[in-house]
């Protein structure tokens, strides 16, 4: 996107002084948009120009009881009072957010920019003094019923709202866990979804997952056995008594979630085709899982969750669940999967904490795909110390492509990047997630947090945790992704290790060579106890191309013996292995 600035203009001194008179050049107000001229021979007015791009762009968040509500931009009135930040925001891009970089990510069908055209309207009508035009020209205002926000204006057919909850000035909260019993015995089709936080600055993230109680198990039960786990040191809801409902095929051990809240996200629609499950049954309650944090006052919430059904199911179920977190390399060392410690949220890894004052700390996932998936949505989420991401696919003929980047991730407002067009991942593709952490005084965020408890604890001067259950001052490390698993069994592949010596080959391929045969693994990662026992592995004469390993620093790793371990393709040409562990033994190579 071009930023427009006028040819000649007196932007500067408005800024400075607050100028509001009229720029004329030749009888008509010159702006250029991406270098295309744009002559007014009148001036825009808010009613015939600018409110319709306002409604159309920014009064969704813009308005009493949403999630901007301190800037209202839904009236003539709202908006001349806050024309200083709609003129500084507008030109600089920073309004409508989208922290994503559209150069280096995929096409997305909701990036919520302004053209050029409605910038350089916006800016000449505050140029011109804000004119604003006649009655007869104002458009209709978005009339959201209810808060709800689906585009045909549609009711939903279910709202479900979760216990009004309040909370005092400052202190720690654990996150809660809410179970509402589901009325349906028959299975529902979801077309769309909403998460309607009650208390904005209160709600930081809410996840719902689908689950099944056993026979005579209610939620007050539930609780009890959870104050059990708890006094033995057990987690909360480590006791597994409640089992997710709708899983996935491609990856059973992810379940889906149905619906996030973040700080961002608002209503979502699946396209034609598609859609979500809702399974109905008799003891089958929607778990929701809450994470408060504290503001410095006492706040109450009241959240809701709306559903739109269709009556007949979709051609493709989407499932919800992390992506690359299946093996993770956390500043350049490969985690092993017995490594000591808490197994960070929505991972099997114990990631080592940020360390106080860190600035430049690095995660790596990585995930690779038996069965082929068709990717619709992407979804980065982390806490206050994240500062980027940036997700990209290794195909299984070794060519890469960049999914989504977001170089300037913000705790306060978390978007889910919809697809224009979904992404199909052939069998033997893997996703790689880059996360970035500063916990310095160089991130913005930590400078601003307030000074309420949980800002506190996220000055640079902490060291900040990956847990479960985290806090505000704690970290994640959850790259989602929203997608459709339509599996065949001809194309499910196998997971495998292969024990062999790591060459380079002037082609610029890797290859793996003197190699053991590929022997069948349940795990995309590796432990030391596996560790332990490839180094016993006698070479032998096979070789694997292996694809997508540069970010385990192969280089340092040329003529050792390394175990490998990913997703097995075969080709015509020879084997190869989409990797997604690579691990050095003590033992040497043939010379």
């Amino acid at each position: 996107m071009g930023h427009v600035r006028p040819l000649l203009s007196y932007s500067l001194m408005w800024r400075a002084t607050g100028w509001s008179g009229a720029l004329w050049v030749s009888g008509g107000l010159m702006l250029a948009t991406g270098g295309v001229p744009l002559p007014y021979t009148t001036a825009p007015t808010y009613t015939a120009d600018v409110a319709k791009i306002l409604n159309g762009n920014c009064v969704r968040c813009h308005q009493q009881d949403r999630s901007a509500a301190r800037i209202p931009l839904d009236s003539f009135e709202a908006v001349k009072l806050k024309v200083r930040d709609v003129y500084e925001k507008v030109e600089s891009g920073a309004m409508p957010p989208w922290p994503a970089n559209s150069t280096q990510s995929l096409p997305m069908k909701n990036d919520p920019r302004m053209t050029p055209e409605d910038i350089g309207k916006i800016l000449a009508w505050i140029e011109a003094g804000t004119p604003r035009g006649g009655d007869a020209y104002l458009p209709p205002q978005p009339v959201y019923k209810g808060g709800w926000l689906h585009p045909d204006d549609r009711p939903p057919d279910a709202v479900m709202s979760l216990p009004k909850i309040t909370m005092r000035a400052n202190e720690t909260i654990p996150y809660i866990r809410r179970l509402i019993k589901l009325p349906y015995q028959d299975d529902k089709w979801i077309s769309a979804l909403q998460v309607r936080a009650g208390n904005t600055a209160l709600l930081h993230h809410l996840g719902i997952t689908e689950v099944a109680l056993p026979d005579g198990m209610t939620p007050e039960m539930l609780d009890v056995m959870d104050t059990l786990a708890s006094q033995i040191g057990a987690p909360s809801g480590n006791l597994q008594i409640q089992q997710p409902v709708v899983a996935d095929s491609a990856n059973p051990e992810a379940y889906d979630m149905l619906g996030v809240y973040t700080p961002g996200t608002t209503f979502e629609t699946y396209g034609e085709g598609n859609g979500k499950l809702l399974k109905g049954g008799k003891n089958v309650y929607l778990n929701f899982n809450i994470h408060y944090t504290t503001t410095g006052r006492e706040e109450t919430d009241l959240s809701q969750l709306a559903l739109w059904f269709q009556s007949t199911p979709p051609e493709h179920v989407l499932y919800r669940a992390p992506t690359a977190v299946n093996s993770i390399i956390a500043n350049g060392r490969e985690l092993l999967a017995d490594d000591p410690g808490t197994k960070a949220e929505g991972t099997g890894y114990a990631i080592p904490p940020i360390p106080a004052n860190g600035e430049n700390y690095e995660l790596i996932g990585l995930t690779a795909y038996r069965s082929p998936i068709t990717i619709y949505q992407l979804q980065p989420h982390a806490h206050v110390r994240a500062v980027g991401f940036r997700y990209t696919a290794i195909y299984p003929d070794g060519h890469e492509q960049v999914l989504l980047t977001v170089p300037h991730y913000n705790y306060h407002f978390q978007l889910e990047y919809a697809l224009a067009t979904p992404l199909v991942l052939p069998a033997g593709s893997k996703l790689i997630v880059w996360g970035h952490y500063d916990n310095s005084t160089n991130n913005d965020h930590l400078r601003n947090l307030g000074a309420n408890d949980a800002a506190r604890r996220c000055g640079p001067e902490n060291v900040a945790f990956f847990g479960r259950q985290n806090q505000s001052w704690d970290e994640m490390f959850t790259p989602l992704i929203q997608y459709s698993a339509d599996e065949r069994p001809a194309d499910r592949l196998g997971v495998v290790s292969a024990v062999g010596c790591l060459a380079h080959e002037p082609s610029g391929q890797w290859r793996l060579g003197y190699s053991s045969a590929a022997t069948s693994t349940s795990t995309q990662g590796t432990s030391s106890t596996e560790l332990t026992t490839s180094s016993a592995v006698p070479f032998g004469r096979r070789q694997y191309e292996l694809l997508g390993i540069d970010v385990f620093n192969p280089t340092q790793r040329v003529g050792n013996k390394v175990v490998a371990k990913g997703v097995l393709i075969p080709t015509p040409q020879g084997d190869r292995i989409n990797v997604t562990s690579l691990q050095s033994t003590p033992s040497p190579c043939p010379k």
